[in-house]
This record gives C-alpha cells, structure tokens and sequence, in this order.
C-alpha cells in the first residue's frame, strides 16, 4: 500500500493542476500581426488579461503610471472627449460619420452596446473596430488629462467581446480578440 501511495499522487498531479489552471483561466488576451513581405513575418502574443492587468501597474513611464496614461500636448483634451462622449453615448444607436470616396468608405457607428469603426477600400475590408461602450466610459473615468487604461481592461475582462480589431493594409493583417 505504501509504494502505491507515492504512484497514485503522481497520476493525480496533473488532474488536480488541470483543475487548478481551468479554474483560474480567465480571459486572454490575443495579438496576431502577419506581415506578407519577401520574407513573411508572423507574430503571435497570448495573454491572459489579468496578465495584462498586473503590466499595466508594473509598467513605470512618464506618461504611464498606475494603469493610467496622461494625455499631454494634444489638440483634444480628455475633458473635451468625456464630454463629447456622454453626447455620443446618449444619443443611442446610430452611424455618426460617414465618410464615402470613390474607393474608400469610413463609418463611424454605435450599435447596441459596441462603438464601430469600419474603413473598407474598393470593397474590401481594410479596419473593423469594435469597442464595448463600458470600455469607453472604463477609459475615460481617470482623473484629469489622464485615460484609465487598467479600467478598460477590466472592463474589457467582463465584457469577453470576442474580436475587437481587424486590419488588412498594405500587405499586413492585425487582429485583436479576447476569448
């Protein structure tokens, strides 16, 4: 009985680890940038978003600290976007910008609970963002000229919105998602 012991806590190891790693998976994080070039380039970043979340207080830059990036030098303060975004917000869903060339087309929209931005270009898909509203009102909650950008993520972990960016331009394609 006791040489068993020692060879069944080994085979219940990896179960009990299992468990342990399902239970505490959480949302990830997924960056994926394909560069079709001579040489093609492809890069893959996978994160768990609490991961992201404890870089976000880890990272010391002037402009970021604690999670919150200060806006300096810009034609647009952050007051000036709270306020126009609380104009945007309340005015439900609707396509605010439409811009139409003769091979480009911008649209700026809000649908439900997403912000969109889709550019297509001669038919074709070139960016398609999708923003849940709470991680734009997560992001501009930070006091003063500051975007608290450790609040969109955890408003980003609640929400698990699936793809959020897409990019197809000049030979490079960017995707981000969270699942």
């Amino acid at each position: 009985m006791k040489r068993l012991l020692p060879h069944a806590l080994w085979l219940l190891l990896p179960n009990m680890c299992g468990l342990a790693l399902a239970q505490s998976r959480g949302p990830w994080l997924h960056l994926e940038v394909k560069e079709n070039k001579a040489e093609p380039v492809l890069v893959r970043v996978n994160l768990p978003v609490s991961l992201v979340d404890v870089a976000l207080d880890v990272v010391k830059e002037e402009n970021l600290r604690h999670g919150r990036i200060k806006l300096e030098h810009t034609e647009i303060t952050v007051a000036d976007m709270k306020q126009i975004w609380n104009e945007l917000k309340n005015a439900g869903d609707a396509e605010f910008v439409t811009v139409e060339k003769r091979h480009e087309t911008v649209r700026i929209s809000r649908e439900g609970e997403f912000v969109l931005v889709k550019v297509t270009e001669k038919q074709e898909p070139k960016v398609d963002l999708k923003i849940p509203v709470s991680v734009v009102d997560a992001l501009l909650e930070g006091p003063g000229d500051e975007l608290n950008l450790k609040a969109a993520v955890a408003a980003m972990q609640q929400k698990q919105v699936g793809d959020i960016l897409t990019v197809n331009a000049n030979n490079t394609q960017v995707r981000l998602w969270i699942d």
